[in-house]
């Protein structure tokens, strides 16, 4: 029996430039060679995108590869989010963050803003992200939080810090959780590294794993005592670490309180969303766990469409040569889904993080994701 179409994608993930003015050690699209391109979305497939992909969305993050403060004509895209009432996610490594118009138009328009650190010590931050200055990252994220504070409560958005957990920073997580309560941020999210090139083999916790354990049990005792958000990935066997009871009500009180309009709307869409797809799996007689495949889709600058920016997926087509009409439920994304439902995943979905039910940050395959040291099949 045939799939029920999928609902719309209530995440759509825009590609709206490829530039980046750092060299992260870790960076797929920096050993690739695309971060100095200075490509831009096109004004006609950005029509087309606001047109045909974003009806039904409820988040629009804007770029993947790329640094966001970097895109030519920054507010075409933040008018994308405006016009269509949607909430704008991004993702930026805060080194051109400044103070004005458009960052206040940023602020009031996004569900969240994602700051990537990923030391808590200058000289390990410098020699991750290569070209940035630690002291300098600082001080625009406490200007951050200072123009948000200066906002209606109702417009404010939260604020994340995000870091790639390998062997060189990982005796730094519990400083890290400590540094962004410092700050004022409402949350920290650590990811595992994964491996790309070769040169970054030996940054993998993968030949750590006692020492990664370790590492994460206490960054989650820090945030417990701290009253911090944190989210972590897995232990390196795959088991989460939960957060103790305590500080789940002390969060959940925090939570009650900083509650507005603003993310009392993002929760009632997210709820019917949610809905909508309990009976999509219903009707498909099981559930997809990745929750792009079930609710997001990544588009290129050239107009690419995949189903997630995560390494080795397959492009679905292009939006410059097939309706979003026949992709979104087309034959690819179909076959993915079906994959998930046979349990027989796509070789791409097996071992990714996005894939709670076999992720296992320890297992090599995991590591090293498939298309390992092919960068130009995914970026080029």
């Amino acid at each position: 029996m045939p799939l029920p179409p999928m609902p719309p994608p209530t995440l759509v993930n825009l590609e709206s430039t490829l530039g980046c003015n750092l060299e992260c050690v870790m960076c797929g699209s920096h050993h690739a060679g695309v971060t100095k391109k200075r490509a831009i979305m096109a004004p006609e497939l950005r029509e087309t995108v606001e047109r045909d992909v974003l009806p039904g969305a409820i988040d629009l993050s804007l770029t993947v590869a790329g640094e966001p403060f970097m895109t030519p004509r920054l507010g075409d895209f933040v008018g994308l989010a405006e016009r269509s009432g949607l909430h704008l996610q991004l993702n930026t490594n805060a080194t051109l963050i400044r103070d004005g118009a458009l960052l206040r138009r940023i602020l009031k328009a996004a569900s969240v803003i994602k700051i990537s650190v990923d030391g808590a010590r200058a000289e390990t931050y410098e020699s991750i992200r290569v070209g940035s200055r630690f002291g300098l990252v600082i001080g625009n994220i406490e200007a951050l939080v200072a123009a948000r504070a200066d906002l209606p409560r109702a417009e404010r958005p939260r604020l994340a810090i995000c870091m790639v957990l390998m062997r060189r920073n990982v005796l730094e997580l519990v400083e890290m959780v400590e540094l962004a309560h410092r700050l004022g941020v409402d949350r920290l999210e650590v990811a595992h590294l994964t491996v790309l090139v070769p040169e970054m083999e030996a940054e993998s916790l993968v030949h750590h794993p006692a020492l990664a354990d370790t590492h994460l049990a206490a960054a989650r005792a820090r945030a417990d005592a701290l009253g911090l958000r944190l989210a972590l990935p897995p232990q390196m066997d795959g088991t989460a670490l939960p957060v103790a009871p305590g500080a789940r009500l002390r969060l959940a009180a925090q939570e009650l309180a900083q509650l507005s309009g603003k993310r009392l709307g993002r929760l009632g869409r997210t709820v019917l969303a949610k809905a909508r797809a309990a009976r999509w799996s219903l009707a498909a007689g099981g559930q997809v766990p990745c929750h792009f495949l079930q609710g997001g889709v990544f588009i290129t600058l050239g107009g690419d469409v995949a189903p997630c920016p995560m390494p080795g997926r397959p492009i679905v087509g292009n939006l410059h040569e097939t309706p979003w009409s026949e992709l979104w439920n087309g034959p690819v994304l179909t076959a993915m889904r079906e994959g998930f439902l046979r349990g027989e995943p796509f070789a791409c979905c097996q071992h990714c993080s996005q894939n709670p039910h076999q992720y296992k940050p320890g297992d090599p395959q995991t590591a090293r994701p498939r298309g390992y040291g092919l960068l130009a099949e995914r970026w080029g």
